[in-house]
Formats: C-alpha cells, sequence, structure tokens
C-alpha cells in the first residue's frame, strides 16, 4: 500500500537586514555636515529607505534627498519609505559625490557625508567621526580627499550618536 504525503510548505524567515551605519552631530552650533552615512553598496535604491526611515524619526518626515548621479547605481526619482515618498533629485552634477543632502519641513537642509561602501573599517570610523564632529567646517570632498583635520579626526567619540538599527524584511520565497 502506497501513502501520497504532501509536504508543508515552508515559510521562509524574517532576514535581518544590517544595521544602519550613522553618525550624527550632537545639537548645538551647526557644523557644515550634519554627521555620516555609510551605506553597504552604491545601489540607491536598496540603501536609501533605511536611511530615510531613522532620520524621519530624528529630523521629522524626509520629502526629498539630492544626489551626486555619478556616485550611485539604480538611481530613482522617487521612492517609498516607510508611509510616504521621497522626491531623489541626481542630476545636479554640482553636488558633491561624497555627499546627500536631505530636506525636512521640520529641520529645513541637512548635508551627510557618505563614506565610500568599501572603505575599510578603520577609515570609515575616521571619516564619520570627523563629520559628525561639532565644529567641523570640512566639506564631505573634502573629508574622503584630504582626510579629516587633525582636531576632527583625535576628537573624543562621546559626543557621535552612532544609530544602529536592526531591520526584519521578509525574504521572498522561491
Amino acid at each position: 500500500m502506497s501513502t501520497n504525503t504532501t509536504a508543508a510548505p515552508t515559510t521562509a524567515a524574517p532576514q535581518a537586514r544590517p544595521p544602519l551605519r550613522l553618525s550624527l552631530s550632537p545639537d548645538g552650533p551647526r557644523s557644515r555636515l550634519a554627521g555620516a552615512w555609510w551605506p553597504y553598496s552604491r545601489n540607491l535604491f536598496e540603501q536609501l529607505p533605511d536611511l530615510i526611515a531613522e532620520l524621519d524619526g530624528i529630523w521629522g518626515r524626509i520629502t526629498r534627498a539630492v544626489v551626486h548621479e555619478t556616485a550611485w547605481t539604480q538611481l530613482p526619482r522617487s521612492l517609498s519609505a516607510g508611509s510616504h515618498d521621497v522626491r531623489v533629485n541626481w542630476y545636479d552634477p554640482g553636488h558633491d559625490p561624497y555627499a546627500i543632502t536631505v530636506f525636512s519641513y521640520r529641520i529645513g537642509e541637512w548635508e551627510l557625508l557618505v563614506v565610500p561602501p568599501a572603505s575599510a573599517p578603520w577609515r570609515a570610523k575616521q571619516l564619520m567621526t570627523a563629520a559628525a564632529h561639532p565644529g567641523n567646517q570640512q566639506s564631505a570632498r573634502s573629508l574622503v580627499s584630504d582626510g579629516p583635520a587633525l582636531a576632527s579626526a583625535t576628537a573624543p567619540r562621546d559626543h557621535i550618536h552612532v544609530r544602529a538599527r536592526q531591520v526584519q524584511t521578509p525574504r521572498a520565497e522561491g
């Protein structure tokens, strides 16, 4: 006698996304940069939603982001970030290739250094520390190209707020 058995469908476990690598300057005198973001790849379509979701909670609803078009792949004109869409401008050739500018009704306009995704961890830490340092007056391009000024690079890290948020997303069933 043969028995037919049907395997129960398996449900894919949610796959944890890597933590968001973000350091922000503390409240106080406005520096040239509001901090730094270290994405995992140059695919803006994949990387930007987590950054926007985090900044929405800190600076209020982010409405627009501006990036340099040659610094990214998969450049959307807009993307969904949680409960709202964010317009993405990337046609401006004058925009710093190592920066992202975000706009919010509450805080206005803020610029973040974008640490190159392939950076060595020690270099990324150095750049994130310098960009989030209160009083930093170096541009994103200057920090990446020339290196942080000595005072910024050696500043104590107690002023930096690093956001490391785990985001659970369901894995696509294959």
